[in-house]
């Protein structure tokens, strides 16, 4: 079963933490000041006692013992005449007294002790030499069922017996007593001060936690844009909060990159539906006029059976290009070997001037020898990409001029057209899978997958390298093919 202290908040702990650990220091500081001032009052006792025996001691010895007439039947209330003091001086009432014990422990005589309570002479009744020669000269402490005695006692030689100097410590007990019930009281009032102090500078020190258990909840709302309050980095919470919103800067952003991913993705299957329903629902109509018979003889079917099998090329060639994307996408490293680029866009540019004789393609290279890491089947279809896009968009007799160059960056392949250009969101897009340059989505006259572009993007990447845009509206575009410069 839970301990109902796990249930309060963290406020209400820290605050009972503090007033505990409080308490418990001010009991040990009273304890330890208590302690020490009693040790102290001890020792103004003690030394006082000495300076009393230590005056009282030779007088008793050079002056005898004398018993009071008026206490004959008293034995050791006395010890006027033979100190030289007048018997009325043994009624003087005072905390301290002293008194003389014969050798056999009996009480000869005293004087004071008739303030605070009981006697010492009671207990000093029997005390023989040999008992209190075991405390040499130290003083020492006799328990009485009040107020305790401490007592100093010194051997006598004439005549023989005991001299002993006490002190009623009921003064130092009360004073003791008192303090301790100051130090309850002023404890007490401290405890509850620092009680709702603690509570006050807590609850402020935990603000910008409470901060955080409101970000924390707009975030799980779905608000990712929620930041908590910058506070002073040079504190611990401080930190925290730059750490969490720094976090959190990263989680919305990794948010908008899965939210762009499945966008780009939704479009992609639908683009990619789109393409492929095309050329089945030709084939399905072409399929429908062979079978019901609406075509007849020999050169009609020929041509029928010829456009079925033109929709279906187009059909396999989406397909073969679909499934080169989703390689490229799970693996984008390509085979990195010595590629004679010169020769490979060459052979590009030979492919396009036979496939599109309406255009002139000029090619020009730097240097007769420009060789680059990469798969050589992938850089010729990049080239071949491009230059089937530029006779696409671009009208007839449009040249179209290839260079090749070396940089400091690396290798570099352009193609330039002199056609129409693209706008600024078309540079931005184009090389989105599927993206048209116009809102129409029908197809006019090329047999393209619509992912030539997007092939170029992914390949160039798996190299390591990049494909860029460059043009102005009515001034022809200029598509540029990086190849970075290797260790190896």
């Amino acid at each position: 079963m839970n301990s109902p202290f796990r249930t309060w908040s963290l406020r209400s702990r820290l605050s009972l933490g503090i007033v505990l650990l409080t308490a418990m220091g001010f009991i040990a500081a009273s304890f330890a000041t208590q302690s020490l001032l009693k040790g102290y009052l001890l020792t103004q006792v003690d030394d006082q006692l000495v300076a009393i025996s230590e005056a009282a001691v030779p007088r008793i010895e050079r002056g005898g013992i004398a018993i009071d007439e008026d206490d004959d039947e008293r034995p050791g209330r006395g010890l006027g005449r033979g100190l030289g003091t007048p018997a009325p001086l043994s009624q003087i009432p005072t905390s301290t007294s002293i008194t003389v014990l014969g050798s056999d422990g009996a009480v000869l005589g005293g004087l004071g002790g008739n303030l605070g309570g009981a006697s010492i002479t009671s207990y000093l009744a029997g005390l023989l030499p040999e008992e209190v020669a075991v405390h040499g000269d130290e003083a020492f402490t006799i328990a009485a069922p009040g107020p305790d005695f401490r007592v100093i006692a010194r051997p006598l030689t004439s005549p023989a017996g005991t001299f002993v100097a006490a002190q009623n410590l009921g003064e130092l007990e009360r004073t003791l007593a008192r303090l301790t019930f100051l130090f309850g009281l002023i404890g007490l009032a401290l405890l509850i001060l620092i009680a709702t102090a603690s509570r006050a500078v807590i609850k402020i020190g935990l603000r910008p936690l409470e901060d955080a258990e409101k970000t924390a909840g707009e975030i799980a709302a779905g608000n990712y844009s929620a930041r908590m309050p910058e506070t002073d980095p040079g504190t611990e919470v401080g930190r925290l909060v730059s750490s969490l919103n720094s976090m959190l800067s990263r989680i919305e952003k990794s948010f908008a990159i899965q939210n762009e991913s499945e966008n780009k993705l939704r479009r992609f299957v639908a683009d990619a539906s789109h393409e492929l329903r095309t050329p089945i629902t030709a084939i399905r109509g072409f399929s429908e006029l062979h079978r019901q018979g609406a075509v007849t003889g020999e050169k009609e079917t020929t041509e029928l059976i010829g456009r079925i099998e033109n929709e279906s090329k187009r059909m396999g060639s989406l397909v073969e290009d679909l499934l080169l994307l989703a390689r490229l996408d799970q693996s984008r490293e390509m085979d990195s070997k010595p590629v004679d680029i010169n020769k490979v866009v060459e052979d590009a540019v030979i492919s396009a001037r036979a496939a599109g004789p309406d255009h002139s393609v000029e090619f020009i290279s730097s240097n007769d020898e420009i060789f680059t890491l990469g798969d050589e089947v992938r850089i010729h279809q990049v080239v071949a990409n491009l230059l089937a896009n530029a006779r696409a968009h671009t009208p007839a007799g449009t040249p179209i001029t290839v260079s090749l160059s070396t940089t400091d960056a690396g290798v570099e392949v352009t193609v330039a057209d002199k056609g129409p250009g693209l706008s600024l969101e078309d540079q931005n897009r184009i090389f989105e899978r599927f993206y048209r340059t116009d809102a129409s989505r029908v197809r006019t006259g090329s047999d393209g997958s619509g992912l030539g572009l997007s092939i170029v993007d992914a390949v160039m990447r798996a190299h390591g390298g990049s494909v860029s845009v460059e043009s102005t509206p009515g001034m022809g575009a200029v598509f540029t093919l990086l190849f970075p410069r290797r260790a190896e």
